[in-house]
């Protein structure tokens, strides 16, 4: 089993992608999610001294980065959802990026 995963940059290309993954029977879970230079700009804590500057200079965007967690059989299956969002979004190329992971436990979902 593998864990497929998919990072946008921006959710824009959200509703496009997940239409396409539930016309091909692809169900799992979306997380909107932030990257650690963005939290780091955005926290109220005292910030980072490296940062520190930055964040008085940088207007921060809050909209989260989404993320799309799909569990599937095998490598096949990894394959053909890159392509689909491939296919779907012209390419993943400073749009995000994928990876999958392999799964060495799973109950509850066959």
């Amino acid at each position: 089993m593998k864990l497929f995963i998919t990072v946008l940059v921006e959710g824009e290309y959200m509703p496009k992608i997940l239409k396409k993954l539930s016309e091909n029977n692809y169900h799992g879970t979306v997380m909107p999610t932030l990257s650690i230079r963005r939290a780091l700009l955005s926290n109220n804590v005292e910030p980072v001294p490296m940062f520190g500057g930055i964040s008085k200079v940088i207007e921060y965007d809050h909209s989260p980065r989404p993320m799309i967690f799909v569990v599937v059989k095998n490598d096949e299956e990894v394959k053909k959802l890159a392509a689909i969002i491939n296919e779907t979004i012209g390419g993943i190329k400073n749009k995000g990026f994928m990876y999958s992971l392999p799964i060495d436990f799973l109950e509850g979902i066959e």
